[in-house]
């Protein structure tokens, strides 16, 4: 695992830090708030019904649960079942509000922190960026509808001891990093640029991704998190950007011909 993957990953967390302080990054929390918020109340009012039922008849099916449920009716098993099913899914619905949010931080809001940051923190950083727009909202469609079917594929799985928490970290890793590490890049880079970063510091981003979801954990940290998270992963991958073409000006004077 190359230490050049995470070398800009305290910086990149800290000067997150000092972005979000801003008066108007403090702002932008507020609007995936309301949106994941308004999705929520949808979602649980229409879909938490039939969600809780294919949950609950899902889990039902394999053969371990109908064991377990046989052996333990008498403890009342089958009420918990239903209970958990229930809860399993209002959370399931929410984590989908959530990605809902996020993706609506990362098309609205980026445009935001990309002017902020490349005032205040980038200024010299040439935008070499093609059909940024097109590009991030066709990203952002891909990791929402990726995020909403692995979710719910792996919702039964919620019975199984821990995996809550794994899987929770798992596909918040996911839509934090994902979401966010080519809106980073997207107006600056070069497609050359985008692919070569998105190669070499794709563990650097997975491990913000990590991080964040962790902190999403702790439901009032959670509220910022959409935005902080693109603040993370766009000081990160244009830190990248930056010390990328350094390098490519270093490598160009050394090969170039001499004069006699």
């Amino acid at each position: 695992m190359p230490a050049t993957s995470f070398s800009g990953l305290n910086q990149a967390f800290s000067r997150g830090f000092v972005s979000q302080l801003r008066p108007k990054m403090l702002f932008a929390i507020i609007l995936p708030f309301f949106v994941a918020l308004i999705s929520a109340i949808i979602l649980l009012s229409f879909a938490w019904s039939p969600l809780d039922n294919w949950f609950y008849e899902s889990a039902s099916s394999w053969s371990w649960f109908q064991t377990a449920a046989s052996n333990l009716s008498g403890w009342g098993f089958h009420t918990m079942s239903d209970w958990l099913a229930g809860l399993f899914s209002f959370i399931a619905l929410c984590a989908i509000s959530g990605i809902i949010g996020l993706a609506f931080a990362s098309i609205v809001i980026m445009p935001m922190v990309l002017k902020q940051l490349s005032q205040f923190n980038y200024p010299d950083l040439e935008r070499k960026g093609v059909n940024a727009t097109t590009t991030s909202i066709t990203n952002a469609i891909k990791v929402s509808s990726i995020f909403i079917i692995g979710w719910l594929l792996t919702l039964p799985l919620w019975f199984i001891p821990f995996m809550p928490v794994v899987l929770s970290l798992f596909w918040g890793a996911y839509a934090f990093s994902h979401m966010s590490r080519l809106d980073a890049i997207v107006e600056h880079a070069t497609p050359q640029e985008r692919s070569f970063i998105l190669k070499k510091h794709n563990k650097g981003f997975w491990l913000i991704g990590l991080i964040c979801a962790a902190i999403a954990l702790i439901p009032p940290l959670s509220l910022i998190m959409p935005v902080y998270s693109i603040l993370v992963c766009t000081h990160y991958g244009l830190n990248a950007l930056q010390e990328t073409r350094k390098q490519q000006l270093i490598g160009n004077a050394q090969t170039a011909p001499r004069k006699s």
